[in-house]
């Protein structure tokens, strides 16, 4: 009996495996190719400037002028050295702005996040239709006053200008995600914290953002896409070179053709090494953190 058991269950597991085979072994539909097709295509021509710009790093501007779709050999690095030399200051700048930005504004933030969306607030649901209702408005309408605050503030042409700004402008989105995610959170946490004595500060910072932290990457990442590219902003308050954040100086670097304003050719091969320099950055947070970022939108897209 045993031996007749053990060869039908053998039996049957030989026969799933092959079943599983046949599923494995099917060709795909024609919509799936299409699909695959048209996504290869999007990516072939989304790749296209990426590959023109790496290669005209590597390449003096006059030969990219003689032969614009020569190959770049011998390698040329000269340019790179321009871009390292000019941009690095520019980019450590916009650097210090983003991480003082980011800080200050989730130190804001996370607690109108957690009263929100933990305590009983008299008005409290009008106060977050009112953020809801900022978020709405164009930040380009927004730049004229904020232009004219700065300057009776005396904060022009001085980077803590930008960073006041950038604290206060990405406080609506900040808090609405911030507040989304911890009313997903278990009260029944919250309420065994309050029984133990915490208060709602502790409760905030040991029970709150430690299980948001998804969420917190989430807000760093989309607010350093930002902050690290904004060029408007910057180029209304910074005239000082020795302020300029890295956008600023990469639309007026120009290493060997003279001044972009007065120059007639410009220097394609050294802007375009420093356009490979300047996303270095971008690359690093987004390999890093992409991880986090994509558990952050996922959890925040459920749990809202």
């Amino acid at each position: 009996m045993t031996d007749t058991t053990t060869v039908a269950s053998v039996s049957h597991n030989r026969n799933g495996q092959a079943r599983l085979g046949r599923l494995r072994l099917r060709a795909p539909g024609l919509w799936t190719l299409l699909q695959f097709g048209l996504l290869l295509t999007i990516l072939f021509f989304s790749a296209i400037p990426i590959v023109m710009m790496l290669t005209m790093s590597f390449r003096p501007t006059i030969l990219i002028y003689a032969d614009f779709w020569g190959l770049p050999w011998p390698l040329n690095f000269a340019n790179y050295t321009s871009a390292l030399i000019y941009l690095l200051a520019p980019m450590l700048r916009t650097l210090f702005v983003y991480v003082v930005s980011i800080v200050g504004m989730l130190i804001c933030a996370a607690p109108a996040a957690y009263a929100f969306a933990r305590l009983k607030l008299p008005g409290g649901m009008q106060l977050f239709s009112l953020i809801l209702l900022i978020m709405m408005i164009p930040g380009t309408i927004l730049l004229t006053p904020r232009f004219v605050l700065a300057n009776q503030l005396g904060l022009r042409d001085n980077l803590w200008g930008l960073i006041v700004f950038y604290i206060a402008g990405g406080q609506p989105f900040a808090i609405f995600l911030l507040t989304s995610f911890f009313r997903a959170q278990p009260a029944e946490m919250f309420d065994a914290a309050r029984i133990d004595g915490a208060t709602e500060l502790q409760a905030l910072r040991s029970i709150a953002i430690p299980l948001a932290w998804p969420i917190v990457i989430t807000i760093a990442i989309l607010n350093f896409v930002g902050i690290y590219n904004d060029l408007i902003w910057p180029t209304l308050m910074l005239s000082s070179p020795d302020n300029h954040t890295l956008t600023v100086a990469l639309q007026r670097y120009n290493p060997g053709g003279g001044p972009v304003e007065v120059s007639a050719l410009p220097d394609v091969g050294g802007q375009a090494a420093g356009y490979v320099f300047a996303s270095i950055p971008q690359l690093l947070v987004f390999v890093t953190g992409m991880r986090y970022f994509i558990a952050g939108l996922t959890s925040g897209a459920v749990k809202a």
